[in-house]
């Protein structure tokens, strides 16, 4: 069975799919207007401006607990909160 974008008894998917694949393998660059303070903090066809804003970002992990932070790439752990040796790490990847 295909999955077109609409599950039973839920409402109809109003996404052209087809126009999302088309986009996708054209390749085609991301618009982007640096004047537009909605299409963000960096260039995102370029990709050293993309891997220098996430390496200075704040990043959360975690689900649905224990919460990662990182802070320019560098583990954050807040105080009482350092793992045991005996713990497992756990993620969750999506």
């Amino acid at each position: 069975m295909e999955f077109r974008g609409n599950l039973p008894g839920k409402q109809k998917s109003e996404t052209d799919w087809e126009r999302v694949k088309r986009e996708y393998d054209s390749d085609a660059p991301i618009p982007y207007d640096p004047n537009d303070p909605d299409d963000g903090p960096y260039y995102p066809n370029d990709d050293a401006a993309v891997d220098a804003y996430f390496d200075k970002a704040t990043i959360w992990m975690g689900w649905p607990n224990p919460v990662i932070i990182q802070k320019d790439g560098v583990l954050v752990v807040p105080p009482g909160k350092e793992p045991s040796e005996d713990e497992d790490p756990r993620a969750k990847a999506s």
